[in-house]
């Protein structure tokens, strides 16, 4: 579904677009930030516009107008913070189909865009939707991807009724195991940074900071009425259950290396949250293909998730404007760090290795020492149990490059 959206502030087009995602989750939306982009972009066969009515360059009416009259028919809903009655006969008389005030709502935004965008899709003939495994990945792997998501709304409202009283680190605490929500946190907090200062964020903490409480709180619950971002598939909830868990360990585990020889822990725990995203993100395009009428065998769902997950591992390093170093944390888990002298990398690997049962090598020992760590506390063979809380997970491959 290709989807045009005017919205002249990122945040608020990041918030629009993840809900659209939740509702359509292969759909292509073209964003602009102003009237004279949006004009340019407009194309005939879009399915829908979404505009903001007030912009640097002119008002959203000018662009509603031109769009009516190629396509009399098409679905219009303006946003704007002007609700008066005026505003609303305006945009009427001018074929606006939904009229949303701002500040938006997104619990209501969700309910206002959930129907019409049902209709678009049961006007889409099955045939588009039914194509091959193969074809499906590599189709959204071109677009938008996003993650299985349990965040409950009980554990948003809380925080929302005590929103004025909650720091940075409150929010960091609160959500420092929820791995979608740290993504996109860092994904937007990126967003608006790099614009400012050109400088990369890697810390949960720092990006709830720069968006501030109440976007961060908005962001989570976008994510929490992700009705669509949970999986269905017994299959794919024990995989998704088996990573989310593996990243929970390597990152506690990193935090708790990088700690003991004095290093700061919370990048290398966010880079251990994230160090699954790849293999998530497959998932739920499993549950979307099933979702559509797709067949998965049992054979098919190890050999997807080998084959794909690398890719869509680095397309949401890039979605999500990853910063460099938090990049080769993340890849260190996976690949051991080559000519490294850099101790954080080392400690990477080798939370990878003890989750995985494989810290028992010579080289192994040759990276615990390297890195400092104490070979007494960390190695198995010095210390044959694990670190409290930590069971030992078997996990299938380190290799992946994500």
């Amino acid at each position: 579904m290709d989807i045009l959206l005017l919205e002249d502030d990122p945040l608020v087009a990041e918030l629009i677009e993840l809900v659209l995602g939740n509702l359509v989750p292969h759909a292509q939306v073209q964003h602009c930030s102003t009237l004279a982009a949006a004009k340019a972009s407009w194309q005939p066969s879009m399915q829908l516009l979404i505009c903001d009515r007030q912009l640097t360059d002119g008002s959203g009416l000018d662009l509603v107008k031109l769009v009516r009259s190629q396509a009399p028919e098409l679905p219009i809903v303006m946003i704007s913070a002007h609700s008066d009655r005026e505003a609303v006969i305006a945009a009427a008389r001018c074929g606006v189909s939904e009229f949303i005030a701002k500040p938006l709502n997104l619990s209501m935004l969700q309910q206002r865009l959930e129907p019409l965008l049902a209709r678009l899709i049961q006007q889409q003939s099955q045939a588009d939707l039914t194509v091959c495994l193969s074809s499906w990945l590599s189709q959204t792997l071109t677009g938008k991807l996003t993650l299985p998501s349990e965040l409950a709304l009980e554990a948003v409202w809380p925080l929302l009724e005590k929103s004025a009283e909650l720091s940075a680190q409150d929010l960091a605490r609160a959500w420092q195991n929820e791995i979608p929500l740290t993504a996109r946190l860092l994904h937007l907090a990126n967003g608006a940074s790099l614009k400012r200062s050109g400088q990369p964020i890697s810390r949960v903490d720092e990006a709830i900071s720069t968006l501030g409480i109440d976007m961060a709180l908005a962001a989570a619950m976008a994510l929490a009425l992700d009705i669509r971002g949970s999986l269905q598939d017994p299959r794919l909830l024990e995989q998704a259950q088996f990573y989310h868990t593996t990243a929970e360990q390597v990152a506690s585990l990193a935090r708790a290396m990088t700690m003991s020889v004095g290093l700061s822990s919370a990048s290398c725990y966010t880079a251990g949250l994230l160090s699954r995203v790849g293999e998530l993100a497959v998932l739920r395009a499993l549950q979307d293909f099933i979702n559509q009428g797709g067949k998965l065998a049992d054979e098919q769902l190890p050999l997807a998730i080998a084959e794909w997950s690398p890719n869509y591992g680095n397309r949401l390093k890039i979605q999500w404007g990853l910063p460099l170093p938090t990049r080769e944390l993340i890849g260190a888990i996976h690949q051991a760090p080559t000519h490294a002298t850099q101790r954080p990398l080392l400690i990477m690997h080798l939370a990878a290795l003890r989750v995985a049962s494989r810290l028992d090598t010579p080289e192994a020992l040759r990276m615990l020492r390297q890195a400092g760590l104490e070979v007494e506390k960390w190695w198995p063979k010095a210390n044959d149990t694990a670190p409290p809380d930590q069971p030992i997970l078997t996990t299938p491959s380190l290799s992946s490059d994500h």
